[in-house]
């Protein structure tokens, strides 16, 4: 079983350092991972068909939260660095929890957004793109 309390959420800092941005962290859609298929139907079928082409795939993972400028806060790690180009180093997103489960993959950042309302807090959203193979252990 897992718990909201249970969850540790990290992201590698420009040192390349984990930090852990749990505290910053108010929603993450999660690890979403898929085969990539081809679909193999041919003349005369009435269903699709698929077969997988040996690729896996982790879909975006965003992450929001309230917005904050401290070190180490989301404003730090992600703000400032779009756009990011084919030579910016990798940054490693870890999260922990989901029982003793842990999913690792490195990214690059995708997106990054300060929500603006003015009846509510200020907010963030970091879309990372993932890159290469994902970990489970």
């Amino acid at each position: 079983k897992s718990v909201p309390s249970g969850i540790k959420i990290e992201y590698d800092d420009d040192g390349d350092s984990l930090v852990d941005i749990s505290q910053h962290v108010l929603s993450i859609n999660g690890f979403s991972i898929e085969s990539i298929m081809e679909e193999v139907h041919t003349f005369g079928d009435s269903w699709e068909e698929y077969l997988p082409v040996g690729i896996g795939r982790l879909n975006q993972v965003e992450i929001e939260g309230l917005w904050d400028d401290a070190a180490d806060g989301p404003d730090d790690l992600f703000g400032g660095r779009v756009p990011e180009t084919p030579t910016t180093d990798t940054r490693t997103l870890k999260c922990t929890g989901a029982g003793s489960k842990t999913s690792g993959v490195e990214t690059v950042l995708r997106s990054y957004e300060r929500i603006i309302d003015r009846n509510a807090l200020t907010r963030y959203r970091a879309v990372l793109q993932p890159y290469g193979t994902v970990t489970e252990v």
